[in-house]
């Protein structure tokens, strides 16, 4: 007799599962990472205040793997998602900030980069389906009639309950920018000839005609970002050359970077099957589906292979119910890294859009003496994702992905550089000038 996949034992009591979720109150996973939620003071980060609230996610309209980046007055909106464990719908609102370039708050009032309403509601939410894990999801679409940004720059989104912009439930990041400055960019080998394998330097030229900066060491700041990673931003761009309205940086070595290696990958989007990084699934003993994936291959001493990735993104997805995430299911996902000794000074992490390209303690993994191994057991909402193991050194905030995975030239890897200019009518930082750019395509 062929096994019975564990979620057929579920499948036909989900209807009365869902009935249980609406008259009594579900028992959340929450996680175990208690310090993360015990502040509520705001960060000017993508962070999540509250227990309850897993994946959330901001992108453009239609492209779920888009970045959080709109035009001053286009007409794409941003779409913001997140779900909710709590089994009763929240009176949340919301409203944006704007920052400067060190995503500190501008000395803009609301009412200077704020077309409409300084506050809105967060739509009513909507339940989930056929999910052992019940949820609400909320979504919400800005710009939008009630409020939309008048100057470009960093903004942060903050959701809050009620009316108490204290009280709050997630800050999220997204930019906002002008076309006026020229960004002409590439990656090239570095000049250190010792480290041209490994690593990817970044050539820069910026040219601003037609806007006024004083001072371009102190007015203009330029900001570059590796596969969308805030915690590794580099910023204290000098040029080297001047002249006219242009700016030369001639591999800067703020723009350096290790290439990493390419992302490690699994498909989750279709629970009745393993997939090729899966070994099996089970129940687990929350009653919720786990996906046991095979130990990952070591690679730091690896030669460069070319592997298709999506660059540390989250898809999520449900094959069986397409194109909506209320159907997509909550499981426990097991990694499992050998490895010859235990690396001191630091910890290990699964790092990648899944943890928000954070260190969070639920992304930790534990050293398993007996068998040699770094293993983490994390709930996560099912689709494809993408990751790799990151080493946190201790007292460090920025993680090191080459120490466990190797780094390579020839790395495949998205950059964006941001060129801000300082406006000293309205006391602020403004996007002017933004660069998409690839390794490879240029």
């Amino acid at each position: 007799m062929a096994a019975t996949h564990p979620l057929d034992h579920f499948r036909n009591w989900c209807p009365l599962l869902l009935a249980l979720a609406s008259c009594t109150a579900s028992q959340p996973a929450i996680s175990s990472s208690q310090d993360y939620y015990s502040t509520k003071e705001i960060q000017y980060n993508d962070r999540v205040y509250v227990p309850t609230i897993h994946t959330v996610q901001l992108f453009k309209k239609g492209f779920e793997l888009s970045p959080a980046i709109i035009a001053l007055g286009g007409e794409e909106p941003l779409v913001l998602r997140f779900d909710d464990f709590s089994p009763d719908a929240q009176s949340l609102s919301y409203t944006v900030v704007h920052c400067n370039a060190d995503w500190q708050p501008s000395d803009l009032s609301a009412s200077q980069y704020i077309q409409g309403m300084p506050t809105d509601f967060v739509p009513t939410p909507r339940q989930s389906f056929n999910t052992l894990q019940p949820f609400l999801e909320y979504e919400l679409e800005f710009p939008n009639d009630m409020m939309r940004p008048t100057v470009a720059g960093n903004y942060l989104m903050k959701v809050f309950r009620g009316t108490d912009q204290e009280d709050l439930v997630l800050t999220r990041r997204f930019l906002v920018f002008e076309d006026r400055v020229q960004i002409d960019a590439s990656i090239v080998p570095t000049r250190n000839v010792e480290r041209r394998d490994m690593d990817q330097q970044l050539d820069l030229t910026l040219r601003y005609a037609g806007i006024t900066v004083p001072d371009p060491f102190s007015d203009l700041h330029v900001t570059v970002l590796q596969n969308n990673r805030w915690d590794d931003a580099r910023t204290g761009f000098n040029p080297k050359f001047i002249r006219d309205a242009e700016l030369i940086y001639d591999q800067p070595k703020e723009g350096l970077f290790t290439g990493n290696n390419e992302w490690r990958g699994v498909d989750l989007k279709n629970l009745r099957y393993a997939t090729l990084h899966v070994s099996r699934y089970a129940t687990s003993p929350e009653g919720l589906v786990e996906a046991f994936l095979l130990p990952d291959e070591k690679r730091e001493f690896k030669v460069y292979l070319d592997l298709p990735d999506i660059n540390g993104k989250y898809l999520v997805k449900n094959d069986l119910t397409p194109g909506d995430p209320l159907g997509a299911d909550y499981i426990y996902v097991d990694f499992t890294l050998p490895r010859t000794t235990e690396q001191a000074n630091g910890d290990v992490y699964v790092y990648g859009g899944i943890s928000d390209f954070q260190c969070k303690k639920e992304f930790r993994c534990a050293w398993d003496e007996q068998k040699k191994a770094y293993s983490a057991r994390v709930l996560l909402k099912q689709g494809y994702l993408d990751y790799v193991y990151a080493f946190l050194p201790n007292g460090s905030t920025v993680p090191d992905l080459s120490l466990l995975e190797g780094s390579h030239f020839q790395t495949e890897n998205d950059y964006l550089v941001l060129v801000y200019v300082r406006d000293y009518q309205l006391r602020c930082d403004r996007l002017m000038g933004l660069r998409f750019l690839n390794s490879r395509k240029g």
